[in-house]
C-alpha cells in the first residue's frame, strides 16, 4: 500500500506507540514523575522507600538516635540495634509511636513492625546545634578568592541576569557546604 503525503502520518505508528509518543511529546511532565514511573515499573520504589526510612530514623528516635543504628528492612520489618537493654526497653514502649510516625511522614503505610536488639551501634556524631546556629555558621564561612573568580567564570556564561544570580548564590552555599563538612563540623 502507498501512502500519499496527505495521509496522516500516525496510521503507519501503532497504537500503543502513538500514545506513548504522543505522551512524550504533548505533556509535560516532572522530572519527579518520570523517575517515580521508572522506579515503579522496575520494582524498586518499595525499596526506596525503605531507604527513606532508615534516613528519618534519627528525627523518629529524637534523643535516643545517638544510642540507636538502623540495620535494615525486610518485609515492612524494620531492625534496630541498641546499645544496652536499657534503650531497648524504652524504645518498646514507644514502638507503636515510632511505627506511627514513620509511616506520617512518609504518607504510606511502608513499616508494620520494628525489632529492637542489642548490637552494635556505631559511634556517629551527633549534631547537636539549632538548624539557626548551623545556618549562621555556614553563612559565616568565607571562601577563597580563587573560589569565587572560578564560580564567577561559571556564571558568566550565562546570560539571563536572574538565573546568573540563582545559580552563583547556588554554588557559593554548596562550596561553604562542602567545606563545612570538611573542617568536620
Amino acid at each position: 500500500m502507498c501512502y500519499s503525503l496527505t495521509y496522516p502520518l500516525t496510521h503507519l505508528l501503532t497504537y500503543p506507540l502513538y500514545a506513548l509518543c504522543s505522551k512524550l511529546f504533548m505533556e509535560p511532565q516532572s522530572i519527579k514523575g518520570i523517575l517515580e514511573n521508572v522506579l515503579r515499573r522496575a520494582g524498586m520504589d518499595e525499596k526506596i522507600e525503605e531507604c527513606r526510612v532508615l534516613l528519618l530514623w534519627d528525627d523518629v528516635a529524637s534523643n535516643l538516635a545517638a544510642r540507636t543504628e538502623p540495620v535494615g528492612i525486610t518485609r515492612g520489618r524494620m531492625a534496630i540495634n541498641v546499645t544496652d537493654s536499657v534503650v531497648l526497653h524504652q524504645l518498646t514502649f514507644y514502638k507503636r509511636k515510632y511505627i506511627d510516625k514513620i509511616n506520617l511522614m512518609l504518607g504510606k503505610h511502608v513499616i508494620r513492625d520494628i525489632v529492637f536488639r542489642v548490637g552494635k551501634v556505631e559511634k556517629r556524631k551527633r549534631v547537636t546545634e539549632s538548624r539557626d546556629d548551623y545556618i549562621r555558621r555556614l553563612h559565616s564561612l568565607q571562601l577563597r578568592q580563587d573560589e569565587l573568580a572560578r564560580i564567577e567564570e561559571i556564571v558568566a556564561q550565562i546570560e539571563d541576569e536572574e538565573i546568573r544570580d540563582s545559580l552563583r548564590e547556588l554554588f557559593i552555599s554548596q562550596s561553604k557546604l562542602t567545606k563545612y563538612r570538611s573542617m568536620g563540623q
